[in-house]
């Protein structure tokens, strides 16, 4: 059984994550606790925990281990009794709009801190009109939107032994960046993705030679996200068309630029870290403070 059990909506708001608490009724809460402690064990009981290796693919039964991994400074400091001191969430749809990510705080019956995470996007948000619950014979909608929980956790944090667990990098990638974990591609690698079908390098030598430890980290991410795989070129050009990037197509393949600062960006949008602001539409970096470039 979960102790304490408390439920918080990760935000990101322009270059910013945040914490919003989701208030509950007691009811409710005590019966999330039993519904995130089942979805607790199934996700950390009878696995194999495997150092993090980007480019492993892991089984059912396989979770990715990062010893001392130190959480954002948004989250660092939060636990299923300080989360209280957390701005609560609201009905604002432009927060809620913005959720990538929910996470419960809760101690486990060895009363050890645990930080349990769900991938969230905007299709789970249940909106007025387009929700229909029974009444009395009678199918009626919500008059206020609404949040639907996973079935299952992408990530576990123990807080006392400073692990994190988790399967699956690019749903935890959306919440958590774990550039940081990143081994750099090396020399080689880079011949080899650029390689790829998907690309028309302007200039593989000098791109494999010079680039830097940024750049290394961000080559790996894109390779081992599997986005060159399960997106062509043709998909890639129009999802850019709302971001502000100069994507250039060679026949079915993408250009990857010989020129540092074009190269840098098609690698954060290939690695989803541009991020356009809800009300102001502005064009930010999330992995900085510094608006991007129009």
């Amino acid at each position: 059984m979960l102790k304490q059990f408390q439920l918080a909506a990760i935000v990101k708001k322009g270059n910013n994550f945040g914490l919003f608490r989701i208030p509950l009724h007691q009811g409710l809460q005590n019966k999330l606790a039993h519904v995130w402690f089942s979805q607790y064990n199934s996700f950390s009981s009878n696995i194999r925990e495997i150092s993090f290796n980007p480019g492993y693919n892991p089984d059912g039964d396989e979770r990715f281990r990062i010893m001392n991994y130190c959480p954002p400074d948004w989250l660092r400091n939060v636990n299923c009794e300080t989360i209280r001191n957390c701005e609560v969430i609201g009905k604002d749809d432009v927060i809620i709009s913005s959720i990538t990510g929910i996470v419960g705080f809760a101690r486990n019956e060895q009363d050890n801190e645990l930080m349990l995470f769900q991938n969230f996007s905007r299709s789970h948000v249940i909106r007025p009109g387009h929700f229909l619950f029974l009444d009395n014979d009678t199918y009626k909608t919500t008059e206020r939107p609404g949040l639907t929980l996973g079935t299952s956790l992408s990530a576990v944090y123990f807080t006392d032994e400073r692990k994190l667990l988790f399967r699956n990098l690019s749903k935890v990638n959306s919440f958590l960046s774990l550039a940081d974990y990143y081994q750099e591609a090396s020399e080689e690698e880079i011949r080899e993705i650029l390689n790829h079908p998907i690309f028309a390098a302007e200039d593989p030598d000098a791109i494999a030679v010079g680039s830097n430890q940024w750049f290394r980290k961000r080559i790996a991410m894109v390779r081992d996200s599997g986005i060159l795989d399960r997106y062509s070129a043709q998909d890639i050009y129009r999802h850019s068309q709302d971001y502000d990037v100069e994507i250039r197509l060679e026949g079915n393949r993408l250009i990857f630029p010989k020129e540092r600062s074009e190269a840098k960006r098609l690698l954060q949008f290939l690695n989803e870290e541009i991020f356009r602001g809800a009300i102001t539409e502005t064009l930010y970096e999330t992995n900085s403070k510094k608006q991007a470039d129009s």
